[in-house]
C-alpha cells in the first residue's frame, strides 16, 4: 500500500478526524467525571492520556498546514 502525499486536502482531513476524536473524547470524559464512577478510573486515565496524544497530533498537523505554499 502505497502512502498519499501529504497535501493540503489530505491534512486538513485528517485533522478534521482528529478534531471530532478530541471532542468525542473530552465530552466522553466530561460525562465519566459528572457520573463519579470509581470503576471507570482506567477508562477516564485513558481517554486524559488521548487527550493529550490527539492535542499534540493537532498542532503538529496544523503546523504542517500552515506550512504547505
Amino acid at each position: 500500500m502505497t502512502e498519499e502525499p501529504e497535501t493540503l486536502a489530505t491534512l486538513r482531513k485528517a485533522r478534521s478526524l482528529l478534531v471530532l476524536l478530541l471532542a468525542t473524547c473530552r465530552e466522553t470524559l466530561l460525562a465519566l467525571e459528572a457520573a463519579g464512577n470509581v470503576l471507570d478510573t482506567d477508562l477516564t486515565n485513558d481517554l486524559r492520556v488521548m487527550i493529550d496524544r490527539t492535542e499534540g497530533e493537532v498542532k503538529a498537523l496544523s503546523a504542517k498546514v500552515e506550512a504547505l505554499p
